[in-house]
């Protein structure tokens, strides 16, 4: 019954189309497992499976999110070596009787990523299908077919994030989904009968529309405010069996992917991170987060300060992600890992000539990048001073010029700088800018050591061994005692990063499901060996150092400030200036 030309053409057509906005591979069968429509071309894609015959004597649906290693699959040839990632096979029924199958197949890891999140979505398209079909098959009006339809691909269009517009071989804008009205400020009901040119100026050629097939295509929209946007499009030409087009789909990303689609091209990567995900319950911890949190609702400039390896852009991402610059870029830069010569170009950009080796056309530098969001600047203390000058103009007027070039340009950019070093040392051995030392330093935070929150190490040991149990296909579940002990009495100098590389070798080490210490690096059970032999007057003079040194964080290295420091630890200045000289402080 599905051998019908017409029923035939109109599988094609509808397979043809919702193939091209989902990105999966569609096939039709009948009960004789006959192919009759989809987009599976390569025979050694069509193989009789047992899924299909199961298919056929009991029409129950079936939903595969691991091909090969289904109940199914055991006796196919390609048992544990599908080179399918996910499938979904569905029944056509009419009344009672099984007319054939209808599969939706993905072949890569995001056709399977795309299928399963929305597994809902595609279970219900895939029932209205093969509906349609059956319906098509026992001669239902066709007019009454494609209104159905046409309601329910709406539904669908309306379910997907991006913007998907539909129009016909004439170029007429046949459907106009939600996402579409919201990125275009545009109603539906204004566009739909429109020729698509309405939206897309360029889709004209020779004065006739012309709808060029492509995967991503930078091109020119007209919103319905009247003003013009750049975007990124999609487009898919819909053919029928004759290769006459019959219609075709467009696909518009968000303006903002435009940014990000220029930033993944390049290699900065936005990583989603809020304070949520900054492990830890610890006081000192949540001090300094609920201090970020207050700070990132602003438009000051933030300097987060702390040791290396203690997570100090972990919270600027926090930051960001908080702010009102949060829909715009995250740009990182550090400045003690670029040679100095290069460092300059790197921030401000440069154009064409500016010296040998620079592109022809130029390059955009981590400001014009950030335009709209927010700079990191990593590592501060390590910026030429010359540079500092120039930093220090942007703070102040929010205007770039880049090497070699003459025109200025405008920025607006949130500054967050982070540091390891004592600044307020820096700025008196004029290594520093103190002007720029208080345009950056509005807004200290202080990022606690792990040393200084040892009741977050569980936590944290928690969380990497979920990281790496993943990663390594593992299942250790937890660290020893013994372990917990020798980590709760070690220093750590490296903080957070050293301990999730301790965590990382361990699990690579160990063979059992728990951590033991013989899969822990050695020297830090020596180091815990070795404060266990230390006398009371080392361990006095351990715990003076670190006190004074934590304290001294605070305040700066005039005599006034030394002043106050003696005072917060009740001890009188020139004991204070002994205790420096000794602990070399």
């Amino acid at each position: 019954m599905l051998n019908d030309p017409a029923v035939i053409q109109t599988i094609q057509q509808v397979a043809k189309s919702i193939a091209s906005v989902l990105n999966v591979e569609i096939m039709i069968m009948d009960n004789k497992f006959s192919k009759l429509g989809g987009t599976i071309n390569n025979e050694k894609n069509y193989y009789i499976s047992n899924v299909y015959k199961h298919i056929m004597d009991t029409g129950e649906q079936i939903i595969i999110e691991n091909p090969g290693y289904h109940d199914l699959c055991k006796n196919c040839k390609y048992y544990k070596c599908c080179p399918e990632k996910a499938e979904f096979d569905f029944p056509i029924k009419m009344d009672d009787e099984i007319l054939g199958i209808l599969s939706l197949v993905g072949y890569t890891d995001g056709h399977k990523e795309n299928m399963l999140s929305r597994k809902h979505d595609y279970i219900k398209f895939l029932e209205v299908m093969c509906q349609m079909i059956s319906t098509k098959a026992a001669e239902v009006s066709i007019s009454k077919k494609l209104k159905v339809s046409a309601m329910q691909i709406t539904h669908i269009f309306n379910s997907i994030n991006e913007g998907i517009i539909a129009a016909d071989e004439n170029g007429i804008i046949t459907h106009f989904s939600k996402a579409a009205e919201k990125m275009l400020k545009e109603s539906q009901k204004n566009v739909i009968g429109k020729k698509i040119n309405y939206v897309f100026p360029e889709f004209i050629l020779n004065g006739e529309i012309h709808i060029p097939s492509s995967e991503k295509r930078e091109t020119k929209a007209l919103l319905g405010n009247g003003k013009e946007i750049t975007c990124y499009v999609s487009t898919n030409i819909i053919k029928d069996i004759q290769k006459r087009i019959v219609g075709s789909i467009v696909t518009v990303s968000d303006s903002n992917d435009i940014k990000k689609f220029v930033r993944n091209m390049m290699g900065y990567d936005h990583k989603n991170v809020h304070f949520s995900d900054i492990i830890g319950q610890s006081g000192v911890l949540n001090s300094s987060k609920q201090k970020a949190e207050i700070a990132a609702k602003g438009h000051s400039t933030i300097m987060v300060r702390g040791e290396s390896g203690t997570g100090k852009e972990l919270f600027a991402r926090a930051i960001h992600n908080s702010s009102p610059m949060s829909d715009g870029p995250f740009i990182a830069i550090n400045c003690s890992a670029i040679p100095e010569t290069l460092l300059e170009s790197e921030l401000f950009g440069y154009d064409s000539g500016a010296f040998t080796g620079a592109k022809k056309e130029g390059k955009p530098g981590k400001f014009e990048l950030a335009d709209g969001g927010t700079l990191f600047l990593d590592e501060i203390g390590d910026m030429p001073l010359y540079l500092q000058s120039k930093l220090l103009r942007v703070l102040q007027d929010k205007i770039i010029q880049r090497v070699g070039g003459v025109s200025q340009i405008s920025v607006n950019v949130r500054i967050i700088s982070a540091t390891n070093k004592n600044l307020e040392v820096l700025v008196s051995e004029k290594r520093f800018r103190e002007d720029l030392y208080y345009r950056l330093n509005v807004i200290p935070i202080f990022i606690p050591t792990l040393n200084e929150r040892k009741d977050d190490i569980p936590l944290l040991i928690r969380y990497l061994l979920n990281k790496y149990n993943a990663i390594f296909n593992k299942n250790i579940e937890s660290v020893e005692d013994k372990v917990n002990d020798i980590f709760q009495s070690y220093s750590w100098p490296g903080n957070v990063r050293e301990l999730e590389n301790i965590i990382e070798y361990a699990m690579n080490m160990e063979k059992s499901n728990i951590i033991t210490e013989g899969s822990i690096p050695k020297n830090l059970v020596l180091s815990s060996d070795s404060d266990d032999v230390k006398s009371l007057d080392e361990m006095v003079k351990d715990y003076e150092k670190k006190l004074i040194l934590e304290k001294s964080k605070k305040y700066g290295t005039s005599k006034e400030d030394k002043k106050r420091l003696a005072e917060d630890l009740n001890i009188g200045i020139a004991t204070l200036y002994r205790k420096l000289r000794a602990y070399d402080i």
